[in-house]
């Protein structure tokens, strides 16, 4: 009896710490009291700033039905305030409801906002209780950040997810760097490194509108806009940087051909040295990819050299477009968004010290080789083994 008396204290304790574990600091916060938000666009207003947020329609997340025919899946609300913290704040007065980050997927900085310090914008999400460090940040190319949270998808749908999943996928196919809350805060902090963002355009499809993914945009180190990098750049500081996911290329063959293939995995090394008063970096990029098509009647056989040809292909493509991408940063308004700086830090910190103050001209002045090692790791068996 005192046995099973004892079990049933011990389970009365530990139903008692569980529910003290379920209950947060909005306990007692009914659904329909906050404001769910999913994204947030980021504009310049007269005197400060203005915000434009896609919540959730928390009337029809509610419906038992979940019929989503009479009221669209989220709403959209705009404020404007000093700061992006007072703009989000006065959120409350358009809604009636408090305002919850912990969900948001995305911040869209329009290009007036993005020639504003950097800091100055993300500094709220970074400090914020309910914000999280891992919330994905984009510039919206040439345009508002309004403009890109409402746009006219095809669907009713919520646009900040579709958004988040364009750059999450970009991301991982290696055409463009990922960056999050944290990602700036690191970079912001690192006396040599630029910021990349991914950049994003709203296009017209007939009555509807669709996000495009358009290179990127570099960051000074004022943390104020520089330039837009194109798509080929994009890809290029993904291959620099270490960030080869999986993706596809295209390459050019000898006969004129083009050929695709699907990157599996890839990884570049770095080894520095300084040779006459300059850094050397030598770069070793490892791929393994297959060959998903090829162009030209000759590629059917087997001949000697095939596999060869490709590998050069694939390896002169990669080397090319890591080379493009070094020659956009190191001009005129370009700069070390390849973190340079932070991996001579790593290696010879005595080095770096010397150079650290006139980081922009150690990095426009240093050299870099490429060498890239392709595996090929199938290119169609029947394919391979048949002749036409």
């Amino acid at each position: 009896m005192k046995k099973a008396l004892n079990s049933l204290k011990a389970i009365v304790c530990i139903l008692i710490i569980l529910f003290s574990f379920t209950s947060c600091e909005k306990a007692g916060t009914e659904l329909s009291d906050l404001m769910i938000i999913q994204g947030i666009g980021i504009d310049t207003a007269q005197g400060g700033y203005k915000v434009t947020v896609e919540i959730l329609n928390n009337e029809q997340s509610g419906s038992p039905s979940g019929d989503s025919s009479s009221e669209n899946k989220t709403k959209i609300y705009n404020a404007e305030g000093e700061t992006v913290g007072a703009a989000l704040m006065q959120l409350t007065t358009k809604s009636g409801n408090k305002p919850f980050y912990a969900h948001n997927r995305v911040i869209v900085i329009g290009q007036d906002a993005a020639n504003r310090k950097l800091s100055d914008i993300i500094d709220y999400f970074e400090r914020n209780f309910d914000s999280r460090a891992s919330e994905l940040i984009c510039i919206a190319k040439n345009t508002d950040a309004e403009k890109v949270i409402r746009a006219k998808l095809l669907n009713d749908t919520v646009k900040s997810k579709i958004l988040e999943k364009m750059l999450e996928q970009s991301y991982k196919e290696s055409l463009v760097p990922r960056m999050r809350i944290i990602d700036a805060v690191n970079a912001i902090k690192d006396d040599t490194s630029y910021i990349c963002i991914p950049a994003v355009t709203v296009r017209k499809n007939g009555e509807n509108e669709d996000f495009t993914l358009d290179g990127c945009a570099l960051f000074d180190k004022d943390e104020t806009f520089s330039m837009y990098l194109g798509s080929g750049d994009a890809q290029g500081l993904a291959y620099l940087n270490d960030e080869i996911k999986k993706g596809f290329i295209s390459a050019e063959l000898q006969n004129g051909q083009r050929a695709t293939f699907i990157i599996n995995k890839g990884k570049t090394h770095y080894k520095i040295t300084k040779e006459n008063g300059v850094f050397h970096y030598k770069l070793t990029v490892d791929v393994s990819c297959d060959l998903e098509e090829v162009g030209g009647a000759e590629y059917f056989s087997t001949e000697y050299g095939f596999m060869e040809e490709l590998k050069a292909a694939v390896g002169k493509t990669i080397a090319k477009k890591m080379e493009n991408t070094l020659t956009v940063l190191k001009s005129e308004h370009g700069g070390d968004a390849v973190h340079y700086g932070k991996r001579l830090m790593l290696q010879d910190y005595g080095s770096y010290e010397t150079v650290k103050n006139q980081w922009d001209k150690a990095f426009r002045d240093s050299k870099t080789s490429i060498n890239v090692n392709v595996t090929i790791r199938r290119i169609g068996e029947e394919t391979f083994h048949s002749k036409k």
